[in-house]
């Protein structure tokens, strides 16, 4: 480079002396041109060398600029590039951070791939419902919806049983028939154990349990119509042959009260429900049940009453929106 810099200097020079003795001699202008041009052309690239590396791309464009500069403005093109140069050298500009890097891209590790686990429920329901994403994809999603809790899964493979797919349609079923069938085993396999029992303590912890087996199947949305109706008098049954021995049980009286509100009953379902909050039932999961039974017996007052006393710190997201609407 500094051979090139010496070069282009003496190029310059003689340059410039033969424009001074140039005249009227058109050779004498000619032979100026010529020693201008290989003047430029090294201390151009003597200029691009010292430049930034960012600023030394593209290369045509960074070096004709430089080259056509010190071509059109003999000497004090050349002096301006440098001095520019130099001045920048000397006082930097200063930055701020952008908070922008550059990072590498990431290496898939197969052997984690065990680990892995798919999205939220949201993500999954949005892709099932995609009819046109691949079936694979589908697939895959509908498998990993195994890992979901059965309450929120239930009534996305309903869904997807009415799908023009036939393999979706197929394993959804599947998946279903097959939650309902773990518990009504578990149901048959209780129900001997009622004509079995030495004493009334005994049948009524029977009870209890296949009052909770029955509910599993109403709370996971494995039953509807008929089947739900069937399955609801089945938990009352239960549930209240379990109470007359043993009425300290909350989580039955939370059942029945529940039960109550789908029949239409608010006044019962109100009882039931505060007798079970009494017996130590979570006071956030009773209030919003007993504020919907005084909604639905047109007791405003009370249901605002209801949800102001509600002073969870994380409410349910289904219950947040009513809670702000009733609150403010």
């Amino acid at each position: 480079m500094f051979k090139l810099g010496i070069g282009g200097l003496a190029a310059q020079i003689a340059a410039l002396a033969l424009l001074a003795r140039a005249g009227d001699s058109n050779v004498m202008l000619l032979a100026f041109l010529g020693a201008q041009a290989l003047s430029a052309a090294m201390i151009a690239m003597v200029l691009w060398r010292l430049l930034p590396r960012r600023f030394r791309v593209p290369f045509a464009w960074t070096y004709g600029y430089l080259f056509a500069f010190c071509f059109l403005v003999p000497l004090a093109g050349s002096i301006v590039c440098l001095g520019s140069l130099l001045i920048a050298r000397l006082f930097p500009a200063r930055h701020g951070e952008t908070g922008i890097g550059t990072v590498d891209l990431p290496v898939f590790v197969t052997h984690l791939i065990s680990r892995v686990t798919h999205g939220g429920g949201a993500r999954l329901r949005a892709q099932l419902g995609n009819t046109r994403a691949p079936l694979p994809e589908r697939m895959t999603a509908l498998v990993a919806m195994q890992s979901m809790p059965a309450r929120t899964s239930s009534p996305v493979l309903r869904d997807l049983l009415a799908d023009s797919a036939d393999d979706v349609r197929l394993l959804a079923y599947g998946m279903l028939d097959g939650a309902e069938k773990q518990l009504t085993q578990r149901i048959l396999a209780e129900l001997p154990r009622l004509d079995e029992a030495r004493d009334d303590a005994e049948r009524a912890e029977i009870h209890k349990r296949v009052a909770d087996l029955y509910w599993e199947l109403i709370y996971q949305n494995l039953v509807q119509g008929d089947v739900y109706r069937y399955t609801a008098d089945q938990v009352e049954h239960h549930a209240r042959a379990a109470l007359q021995v043993d009425a300290s049980q909350a989580g039955l009286w939370y059942m029945r009260g529940r039960l109550a509100l789908t029949r239409n009953e608010p006044a019962q379902a109100r009882e039931w429900l505060e007798r079970a909050e009494r017996l130590g039932f979570a006071r956030e999961r009773t209030l919003p049940l007993l504020a919907e039974a005084a909604y639905l017996e047109r007791d405003y007052a009370a249901v605002r009453a209801i949800l102001l006393s509600f002073d969870s710190p994380s409410p349910l997201p289904l219950v947040r929106p009513m809670l702000r609407y009733w609150q403010s």
